[in-house]
């Protein structure tokens, strides 16, 4: 992969979970040998990573190399095409990473350029970019957020001892992770009794508990409103949403001051139907979302095969316990062969903690 590339994805790994329902986009201009311009993009409304990096190169665009993440986009949205101010610029190669899914680009973009006399490359760097804006491309093919389900467990298979208790199963440096994972997240989902049982804050926050600026939106399945308002998961630093199919009109009045309520209908078990839930949240322009719960509502997501990614922390201790609770549960699958096999598996060490990362489809 170019060199220039590469620095254009990780420029796009930065302004993941900032710039949602938009692309995290890197690019690099280059003149001769000289890196003149860089850029990622931007919140909502503003720059486009192309433009960034077209700005800071001023007066050193003419003739230069532009490489981006992926196809610029050729349409006018909150903001002016990006084909439009790379033709001006005088940028003379193109070459990107992904051509968009976006059926306002869809290589329509690409055909802009060409049509401007400007040489365009594609595919270098293209695995990488698809994993780095992964959510993004399922968003907007299928309008619904990538579901990365997240748990951490002991050597033996468990989320907590026999008395529930789970706090630390996994040390310090896995945790500092999970912290990063939420911070490029849009929304972290969690069930009731996670939060009855567990009161998690469920905030992004660094290595000395302090919040990060940026937070996703915390969502609880509770079906029936049980959710008690002194709960740590209404804490200030983020917002909350409570998906319910059923609750009283007392309870609902004294969640509506601090968090958004979403009803839902209920499914077949009598529960909140997920499906419906996940076209909601597309709708609320939700591009990700991790599960972290317990085996109940992370073994509904599994059963009805709406999981896109596993991460899932290894902690080499034994907590035992016939009825000690394990990361997933629901109905699962009567043969081995039906089992869900990750593909694209990926080992990282944390100390002695293993995470194992892997990808459903």
């Amino acid at each position: 992969m170019n060199v220039n590339m590469l620095r254009a994805l990780s420029l796009a790994d930065i302004s993941l979970g900032s710039v949602s329902p938009n692309p995290n986009v890197g690019a690099v201009v280059v003149n001769g040998s000289k890196v003149v311009g860089e850029g990622s993009t931007q919140p909502p409304g503003q720059d486009h990573a192309e433009i960034v990096a077209l700005r800071q190169a001023a007066g050193e665009t003419m003739g230069a190399v532009l490489y981006t993440t992926l196809e610029p986009c050729a349409h006018e949205g909150r903001t002016p095409p990006c084909t439009s101010a790379i033709v001006a610029a005088g940028i003379s190669k193109v070459c990107v990473a992904l051509e968009d899914p976006n059926p306002l680009v869809s290589g329509k973009g690409l055909d802009c350029l060409r049509e401007a006399g400007i040489e365009v490359v594609l595919g270098d760097g293209a695995e990488k970019a698809k994993r780095i804006t992964e959510s993004y491309l399922k968003f907007i093919t299928t309008k619904l957020p990538f579901v990365t389900a997240k748990f951490a467990m002991s050597l033996d298979g468990k989320i907590a001892t026999r008395s529930s208790d789970s706090k630390w199963i996994t040390n310090q440096k896995s945790r500092r992770y999970v912290h990063e994972m939420r911070s490029k997240s849009d929304a972290i989902i969690t069930g009731i009794n996670t939060v009855l049982t567990d009161d998690p804050l469920l905030t992004a926050r660094d290595e000395k508990g302090i919040p990060l600026t940026r937070q996703p939106l915390r969502i609880v399945v509770d079906s029936s409103g049980r959710i008690p308002t002194s709960a740590k998961f209404f804490s200030k630093y983020s917002r909350s949403l409570v998906a319910v199919y059923h609750i009283d009109e007392h309870t609902m009045d004294n969640l509506s001051g601090i968090a958004d309520v979403l009803e839902v209908p209920d499914s077949a078990d009598g529960l909140v139907d997920i499906n419906d839930l996940l076209v909601t949240l597309g709708k609320l322009n939700i591009t990700s979302l991790i599960i972290e719960s317990g085996g109940t509502l992370l073994g509904s997501f599994f059963d009805l095969k709406l999981v896109d990614k596993v991460v899932a922390f290894v902690s080499p201790v034994i907590l035992g316990g016939v009825n000690s609770p394990t990361p997933v549960a629901g109905l699962g699958v009567n043969k081995i062969s039906d089992a869900f096999r990750l593909k694209h598996v990926k080992l990282q060490e944390f100390d002695e903690d293993l995470l194992l990362t892997g990808y459903c489809n």
